[in-house]
């Protein structure tokens, strides 16, 4: 059966099938001939489902696996940079390729709305009660909200683009706190003799995920440590080479277009098992070492107050398990894993003068230096020696970027 309005698989279906799937592979001796023999009428399977069972990131995307693999272990993703760097199409790409396509021809499961100065609350998100008309006055995105209830075994993607034009907190604190919490966002009272079509509550849909692009100018806000501690937050940053390649050659990137061969159910599988997992189930990550890395990080945080908790520890955990999961011909290197968590989790919260977290970046620097070893900083001609984290390159040189910007404006901050 499918679904005539948006041309994919009923989720009663999908589900069907996905049973059928796990009672082949427990019966992997199974005879279907006799059945076949006496039926009338052989329906013919399609094969694409079957993809349902084993998501595969594609090679176009794993220059930026860590955008995939940060919307697998939580589905609130921030990706930051100058303006024109590419953030909004890694995103909408990523949407394109996964997404699913209604009578029209036209992707359903993808949203991109640009963020407005006007932004001032969270009406633009999830619409207001009308008094007067007695009605609920929904927007785009609560619409796209309870499409997403009815598909719960495909992903939904929403773009934010430019998300800090505006207050982040003002319009977005609800939605944040729901996403954590699961509890409904209620958004009248039926009491009020509402003639609506839209439900009094709604809880978001684990098949939601929202990827928030941020330009860091003067025309914009900053993000509070509170939103920053519920996101990966992924810095695009080109290099000069690829910036200036554009001069030696045309570059015209392949058109996406979506797979539709079971991926994007696929990946809802996968985001699925990764946040019900433990660390039991992925006996082959060493996460002995993991436990080592955050804990020297834990133990200079929290002289500063800068200190994570439990949801930073869930969230790395997952990112973890999703790179393993997709790391692919590379190969899973838990050291790099952990120099992107570092960077994407915990180094977003650092901010302030010298005399906050200038002592702190002084000390996170020692821990990357080989043991029995000492440094000296050029910009800073600071002596350091530490205790052995000389491998994770991405989020030292980001520590050594803050120091830089400390020193030159007095005030640092990650993005």
């Amino acid at each position: 059966m499918r679904n005539d309005k948006y041309n994919n698989f009923d989720s009663a279906t999908l589900h069907h099938y996905l049973n059928y799937l796990k009672m082949l592979g427990e019966n992997p001796n199974i005879d279907f001939s006799e059945i076949v023999e006496e039926s009338d009428e052989i329906m013919e399977v399609d094969e694409n489902p079957v993809k349902v069972i084993d998501f595969t990131l594609a090679s176009r995307f794993f220059n930026y696996r860590n955008y995939c693999y940060s919307l697998l272990a939580k589905p609130f993703v921030i990706l930051a940079g100058n303006s024109g760097t590419g953030k909004t199409k890694i995103a909408t790409d990523l949407a394109t390729w996964l997404g699913k396509l209604n009578a029209d021809g036209e992707i359903f499961n993808k949203l991109v709305v640009p963020v407005g100065a006007d932004w001032t609350d969270n009406t633009k998100i999830l619409g207001f009660y009308n008094p007067i008309e007695k009605k609920y006055e929904s927007s785009k995105i609560l619409d796209f909200i309870l499409l997403a209830e009815e598909h719960p075994d495909i992903p939904f993607f929403l773009i934010l683009d430019e998300m800090n034009l505006s207050h982040v907190e003002r319009y977005f604190s609800d939605f944040l706190s729901a996403m954590e919490s699961k509890e409904p966002i209620i958004l009248y009272a039926q009491n009020n003799n509402c003639n609506c079509n839209i439900p009094e509550t709604i809880i978001l849909p684990d098949n939601l995920f929202v990827t928030g692009t941020v330009n860091i100018d003067e025309t914009t806000y900053m993000f509070s440590p509170k939103v920053l501690d519920r996101a990966n937050v992924i810095e695009f940053k080109p290099t000069k080479e690829s910036v200036l390649e554009l001069l030696d050659k045309q570059i015209i990137p392949e058109p996406v277009i979506p797979i539709n061969d079971g991926s994007a159910e696929a990946f809802q599988v996968l985001f699925s098992k990764i946040r019900s997992a433990d660390i039991t189930s992925y006996p082959d990550i060493n996460f002995s070492e993991v436990k080592q890395v955050l804990g020297s990080f834990y133990d200079e945080l929290e002289k500063s107050g800068f200190e994570f908790a439990y949801r930073t520890v869930k969230e790395i955990t997952h990112y973890v398990m999703a790179s393993f999961k997709l790391s692919g011909e590379e190969g899973f290197y838990l050291e790099k894993t952990l120099d992107e968590q570092i960077t994407q989790k915990i180094l977003p919260k650092l901010h302030g003068n010298k005399k906050q977290i200038g002592s702190l970046l002084i000390e996170l620097e020692k821990l990357y230096v080989k043991k029995d070893t000492k440094k000296i900083r050029k910009d800073t001609d600071i002596e350091v020696s530490g205790t052995g984290f000389h491998t994770l390159e991405l989020s030292f040189n980001k520590i050594g970027e803050m120091q830089t910007k400390l020193n030159n404006a007095q005030y640092a901050s990650f993005i």
